[in-house]
């Protein structure tokens, strides 16, 4: 079997050789201590009140400071301020209920696109119906897909379609699943300055650590992030970054609320939140602890992100023109909505044809991890590194091979 090239992002990031180290070591640490004193006070603090040996023994978790020094980096990675509040769960679903309180505890009318993530979008709509208030969607994905709608008309089609629907509140996708690349700050910034918008809400799985960071807290009142995706750290973690002046105490009462009345149940959330303020609760549920420590080692092997986006928009041209000649058709729509997310679709009706799983399965027997979807159409997630020699020629060969 060919050597797996990894561009399935959609799913998992690889994990990367930092995390891959930290999550060995604290398999180690569990098998040796359990959940010993020393555990406890390296949970806490990291190495600062262990035996010596310890930060020896397991080198892979060198990097671990407790979960206020996780926080302390994710905060640093995404350009935010020292004591930017933010959220880590194990399950981002519960992140994405709490967003979807958040936006209907004031808000009469919700303007989204077709654009969301379904299962997101089903949170909210199930929220809507609770709460009897109003969804908006906006029709963009066959515009901006086809490469017929342009940035600059769909602000302008978003922005008037929240004046005309009388919307109060913004649940937008700043890079979806397809690779489109949403114009946030600009839409954000211009209805502002027009009329009252209550709550923004921004859905950056795919964005986080894949794109440069403009907005986070001041184009939004909750950053909806994971640290398995881009930045690979493969264990499911939710992230939720706030602390807009105006929003922030009404965030934090929110989420108090969810949080007492057990409608955001993530035991993730609740044990960080308890360690890092140094609160006990002996009968506190038993939580996973990996995604802590595979995130921690992610995090040290963060690449630059202004030239990582540069290397991925190259890898995605250059892939492009390697797959338009061997049989595969780019989608690419204006310039301004491209990210690091490349799709193509298969030429022939007997590829457009077959089920999304067979096509996935094949590809991976040719030596390439995608995201496959019906009609013969494959996502394709750019590394942040330049291709390495005799890449592209593999990816060429593979779709080949299948086309």
């Amino acid at each position: 079997m060919p050597e797996l090239l990894y561009l399935d992002t959609a799913r998992l990031g690889r994990m990367s050789p930092g995390a891959a180290a930290a999550h060995r070591d604290f398999v180690a640490l569990a098998g040796d201590e359990g959940g010993g004193l020393y555990f406890d006070r390296f949970l806490a603090d990291g190495f600062r009140d262990c035996p010596d040996a310890f930060a020896t023994r397991y080198p892979g978790l060198a990097n671990w400071g407790g979960v206020g020094g996780l926080k302390a980096g994710l905060r640093e990675l995404a350009g935010c301020a020292p004591d930017t509040p933010l959220l880590l769960a194990s399950r981002s679903t519960a992140l994405m209920r709490f967003a979807a309180r958040l936006l209907f505890h004031p808000c009469r009318n919700i303007l989204t696109t077709d654009l969301d993530w379904p299962p997101y979008r089903a949170v909210l709509a199930a929220e809507s119906a609770a709460a009897a208030r109003t969804l908006t969607e906006v029709p963009l994905r066959e515009g901006v897909l086809s490469g017929r709608l342009t940035d600059a008309e769909l602000v302008e089609v978003v922005c008037d379609r929240f004046a005309r629907a009388g919307c109060d509140g913004l649940y937008l996708t700043a890079v979806n699943n397809l690779g489109v690349r949403f114009p946030v700050e600009r839409v954000v910034r211009r209805l502002e300055a027009a009329h009252a918008v209550r709550v923004v809400v921004v859905d950056a799985a795919q964005e986080f650590c894949h794109v440069p960071l403009p907005l986070l807290t001041v184009s939004c009142d909750l950053y909806l992030a994971g640290a398995h995706k881009w930045l690979r750290g493969y264990h499911p973690l939710g992230v939720a970054f706030y602390g807009r002046r105006q929003s922030c105490g009404r965030v934090r009462t929110v989420l108090a609320q969810a949080v007492r009345s057990g409608e955001i149940d993530d035991p993730l959330l609740r044990f960080t939140a308890r360690l890092e303020s140094g609160t006990d609760e002996h009968l506190s549920e038993t939580v996973n602890l990996a995604p802590l420590f595979s995130t921690t080692g992610a995090l040290a092997d963060a690449n630059d992100s202004a030239g990582a986006w540069s290397n991925r928009l190259r890898n995605r041209e250059a892939a492009a023109a390697t797959l338009l000649a061997v049989g595969w058709e780019p989608v690419l729509p204006d310039r301004e909505f491209r990210s690091g997310i490349l799709l193509v679709r298969a030429e022939r009706p007997t590829i457009q044809a077959a089920d999304s799983d067979s096509l996935r399965a094949a590809l991976r027997v040719a030596g390439i991890a995608a995201t496959t979807y019906p009609g013969g159409l494959v996502r394709l997630s750019m590394p942040s590194d330049s291709w390495r020699p005799g890449e592209l020629d593999h990816l060429g060969r593979a779709f080949k091979l299948i086309a």
